[in-house]
């Protein structure tokens, strides 16, 4: 009853209030796209009539586009495969060529042709995926790239950690630069053992590996030289939650190649997939649900509800009768180096299945295991049964701030895409922050581009207004200690200004106690000013007598008589004002126009902040001098190195 009653309250502390599924996915597959042995549709056919919702066929440094043709090996088994192809979808659909010699070609399909004949909404969805496959002295290092918007381009480097960086790098590029989300994913680090532990724990934005891939020589579980991948997982994860990066997750896939022979030698298909939680079966859904980790890896247990927070791991199995389980919670403790079972739980298929753990405090991070005693069909590995992983959940480790000085001109501008916002900003020391919001339903939530999954731990009061109230108590009553001018929260609000500010304005009343409240005259000196960007509702805040936020100015408001306790900061793009990038000095001409720009903002009583100017001391030192108030970056600690006074 307690498991059951913890299980409950979690999923609706974590569990968006709207229709949610499971949705069945394998993202690592093959076809003679690459060095595959079937074709594209004849491997969607199976996924699909095999109850998977969302595949990723991710063949070898292509994107399945252009004109490519195979010529068919004479040998029974491939020529067998090419007549159910005929057979299956026809002579009007299949492009192929006979020539002297019994030499046959076929005209693979692209991505564009196969895909309408199997995806179906909310069904079965086709993910554009790609195997980026390099290497970096002999050893090969591959990364998927799921939900991509174009081909990616093999990337190099001078080391294992190098290689797979520029790739992570580049695909996390074409995200930033499409908007469409997307993820890298690292494939079968013990492959040939090209990928160690210390390798995975150099990188940086990466949140995904595989801990189960169903190639047979893959060395899931290492050898007598070499870790298995449960515990490079741990690994890999003690380090980053020390240094404050996100959790690494695992996924499980089938890294198919073999669909005319089936074996323990052949990478077959239903060997690992892994079970997402959302509310659309929609690339963008998929892959942003992934990254808040509402998902579970499996190579055959299934899981019913499962809940997760920084406190604690609920789940309930779906039992199989006469099926027996055992559930490890796995992690790594408080002074020790190495992972362990914290906890262990036997079920048999008829028990109670609903299982827990609540987290002490002294773990640096926690994660389930549920083994069965049910053998696994066509495994990878003789004897495997069937398991699921879920993914580590840890408590919040805050960064030390009792010797951090604050920087009156330190402006974080995407500060939620830091590992961890706001809190990262503090460490440095910054004394303002931005987030972009969107009013979706009744919640407003906070990204660089409107989400497709609504992730209830980024909403702005979880990311942002919540942990401040906690800083501030901790720190009595300021944001830094000693420090009196305000601490600025921009919330650039990427929705209609008015609804948006509606819906905000509810959330900002709870939170009046560490809020400035002001009037058209002046603002009290509570520790934390709301500065309004993006859509501004300037009437609406303009009409009323208090209120608990304020506006970020243009350059097009000076002179306009708006008070600076109605628009404390006058705001504009670098690039809009200067096209000097920071080579040589800057022209005479920008430089006195910086001047008289610096000059009517303050003369009004305000603030001035350039925001996408170019990061480097050169550009900020020249910014400086001239009296720009918020220096803005995406690099906060190249900027706290820059502000803080030389010894």
């Amino acid at each position: 009853m307690k498991n059951l009653l913890l299980l409950c309250t979690l999923l609706w502390i974590t569990t968006p209030l709207y229709a949610q599924q499971w949705y069945k996915g394998n993202l690592h597959t093959h076809s003679l796209w690459s060095d595959g042995d079937d074709y594209p549709e004849m491997i969607m056919a199976w996924y699909k009539a095999s109850g998977y919702h969302f595949v990723g066929l991710s063949d070898h440094n292509t994107l399945q586009d252009g004109e490519k043709w195979r010529w068919i090996p004479k040998a029974p088994e491939r020529r067998r495969a090419f007549e159910r192809y005929l057979h299956q979808y026809g002579p009007e659909w299949v492009v192929y060529e006979k020539r002297g010699g019994d030499s046959l070609g076929v005209r693979l399909k692209t991505f564009k042709e196969y895909v309408p004949l199997f995806q179906e909404a909310g069904r079965f969805l086709i993910l554009p995926s790609e195997e980026i496959s390099a290497s970096y002295a002999g050893k090969p290092i591959h990364l998927n790239a799921t939900n991509i918007k174009g081909f990616i381009p093999v990337q190099r480097g001078n080391s294992v950690t190098e290689v797979m960086q520029s790739n992570i790098d580049a695909v996390l590029a074409q995200r930033r630069i499409t908007g469409q989300p997307m993820f890298p994913h690292i494939n079968h680090p013990n492959f040939h053992f090209a990928i160690n532990t210390q390798d995975m724990q150099g990188l940086k934005n990466e949140r995904f590996f595989e801990v189960f891939n169903g190639h047979p020589d893959v060395f899931n579980y290492g050898d007598s030289s070499h870790v298995n991948l449960e515990t490079m997982w741990d690994q890999i994860n003690l380090h980053y939650v020390q240094i404050g990066q996100p959790l690494m997750y695992g996924l499980a896939t089938d890294d198919s190649h073999n669909y005319l022979f089936f074996g323990l030698k052949y990478a077959n298909t239903g060997r690992g997939w892994v079970m997402v939680r959302t509310d659309s079966l929609h690339g963008g859904a998929i892959v942003e649900a992934m990254e808040a980790g509402q998902f579970y890896a499996t190579t055959g247990v299934e899981i019913e509800d499962l809940a997760q927070s920084s406190q604690a791991i609920a789940f309930r199995i779906k039992t199989q009768p006469g099926i027996e389980y055992k559930v490890q919670f796995i992690g790594v403790l408080k002074g020790k180096t190495q992972s362990e079972v914290l906890k262990e739980i036997n079920i048999k298929g008829n028990d109670p299945a609903t299982v827990s753990y609540t987290l002490r405090g002294d773990e640096w991070f926690v994660r389930a295991k549920i083994s069965s005693n049910k053998d696994k069909f066509n495994p990878y590995f003789p004897g495997d049964f069937e398991i699921a992983w879920t993914q580590p959940v840890a408590p919040f480790h805050l960064p030390a701030l009792a010797t951090v000085a604050p920087l009156r001109n330190a402006h974080a501008h995407n500060d939620y895409e830091h590992n961890r916002p706001l809190h990262d900003a503090l460490a440095q020391g910054f004394t303002s922050v931005e987030a972009d919001v969107y009013l979706m339903g009744d919640s407003l939530y906070v990204a660089h581009h409107k989400p497709f999954y609504r992730d209830p731990a980024r909403t702005l009061e979880q990311l942002y207004l919540r942990p401040l109230r906690a800083h501030i108590q901790r720190t009595g009553g300021k944001v830094y200690a000693g420090f009196t001018d305000p601490f600025y929260l921009f919330i650039d609000l990427k929705t209609a200004a008015d609804s948006t500010y509606l819906a905000l304005e509810k959330v900002l009343q709870r939170y009046v106690d560490i809020l400035q409240n002001c009037t058209n005259k002046k603002c009290s000196t509570a520790p934390v000013q709301i500065v309004l960007s993006g859509n501004r509702p300037i009437e609406k805040l303009s009409k009323q007598p208090m209120r608990y936020a304020t506006l970020d100015g243009r350059p097009g408001d000076l002179g306009k008589k708006i008070a600076p306790a109605l628009m404390p900061i006058i705001s504009d793009n670098y690039r809009n004002q200067f096209k000097w990038l920071g080579s040589g000095e800057m022209p005479a001409d920008e430089k006195q126009k910086l001047n008289d720009l610096v000059k009517r903002v303050h003369a009004e009583g305000k603030k001035l902040r350039l925001w996408a100017s170019p990061e480097n001391e050169k550009v900020w030192e020249t910014l400086r001098q001239a009296g720009v108030d918020l220096l803005n970056t995406d690099r906060l600690e190249e900027l706290r190195v820059f502000l803080t006074p030389k010894k």
